[in-house]
This record gives structure tokens, sequence and C-alpha cells, in this order.
């Protein structure tokens, strides 16, 4: 069972309280867990750069080991330091983030070479939200980047009986922060790939129209 702290944003700019921002920060840089808000949903939430971590955010997915998590980013810096950022990535990053849109790159050495990474790839977002980015930078690491779900379950608002969805460590304490207002968006993230000989590829489409991709690409 998880014994989650409930937090939510302490200012009307959506930023944390600095106390519960650090609670937070230093839960994930200790190993634990964390429930963060961004526009298009709540993610689960673990330093991306502590493999054993990254297994526990699995294991309460019960996700597919071979499916490698993207990661979050609270700026271009942080981005640039775990993935390798052409000028088409600086562009399409500077231009949708903070937003709904993720980049797969090349990642650096700076990264598990599993679990959040794939073929010498690591996919990359910044969300939009205050709070979130504001315990990513605390944290001073990138974290996982995927939803609050049981691996193949729709994603929905967290509340105690979506938690108990998930497989917990016993009585893993776990900080939430909860502000269902910040969810705008209902499809996962814009997905772009800007490796390969093809060029630059949407692999998904989002909030982020592939037109849009293009014309900021094309400038």
């Amino acid at each position: 069972m998880v014994n989650a702290r409930w937090l939510a944003p302490g200012s009307p700019s959506g930023l944390l309280r600095l106390a519960d921002a650090e609670l937070v920060a230093g839960v994930l840089a200790d190993g634990g867990l964390a429930v963060l808000p961004t526009e298009t949903g709540y993610m689960l939430a673990a330093a991306a750069t502590i493999e054993a971590s990254v297994e526990r955010v699995f294991r309460a997915k019960r996700r597919d080991l071979a499916h490698p998590m993207h990661i979050a980013c609270a700026s271009l810096e942080m981005a640039a330091h775990y993935g390798v950022l052409t000028p088409d990535a600086r562009r399409v990053i500077g231009a949708f983030t903070p937003g709904p849109l993720t980049v797969v790159v090349e990642h650096t050495s700076e990264l598990p070479r599993r679990l959040v990474t794939h073929e010498g790839t690591v996919g990359i977002r910044v969300p939009d939200h205050p709070a979130t980015l504001q315990v990513i930078a605390a944290a001073g690491v990138p974290v996982t980047a995927t939803s609050l779900n049981p691996s193949g379950a729709e994603s929905r608002p967290v509340d105690a009986d979506v938690l108990a969805e998930l497989e917990w460590d016993e009585d893993e304490a776990v900080p939430v922060v909860v502000d269902h207002a910040s969810i705008r968006h209902t499809l996962a993230s814009t997905l772009v790939s800007l490796t390969g000989p093809d060029g630059p590829r949407v692999l998904r489409e989002g909030p982020v129209s592939a037109a849009q991709v293009r014309a900021t690409l094309a400038q």
C-alpha cells in the first residue's frame, strides 16, 4: 500500500512552497518516486539517472522492461546535458516547450543504457507546469516522463483509487502534487524523432500538429 503525501501548489503562480519543493526533490534524489502534474496528465516520476528507481516505476506500472520511458527535463540546458541537441532539436524544443511535445535525440553518457534509452536515443520533454519544473530543477536531474496508470490502462486524474491500481513497495511514501486544472490536453504529447538518415519525423501527432512542427523546422 502506498503512503501518499498530498501536496498542492502554494502560490498563485503554480509553484510549490519551497519546503514542499525541497521535500519532493529530496525524495527523488534519494531514489524514491513522486507524482507530478503536467499539461497532459499526471506522471509517475523517478530520477532517470538512478536505474533502481526507474525499475520501481516499471514495477509499479507493471510495464514491460523492453519499452523504455521518456524523460522530463526542466530546461534546455538540462536537456542538452542528457541528449545531443542538434540545431533542429533546439529549434523544436525552443518553439514548443514547456509544452506537449517530446523529441527523440541521441543520448549522452549521462543516462543509463537501458530503461530510459533505446538504441542510442532518448525521448525528452519539458512539461508545462511550474511546480513540476520547480521539482525537477531542484532535484538537478531529469525524471521519468510516464503516465500515472498501469501499463495499457487509461490515464486519469490522480486520487486514492488511481494510486491503488499501481503496485507499490510496502508502505512506500510518495509525495503527490495535485493540480487537476493543469490538465489541458487529452492527447499524449506529440512525438518527434530527430535522429536517423530519414531526417525529422513526427512519430505521434498530439496537441502540436505535424504541420506546426514542419513549419518550425523550415524556418
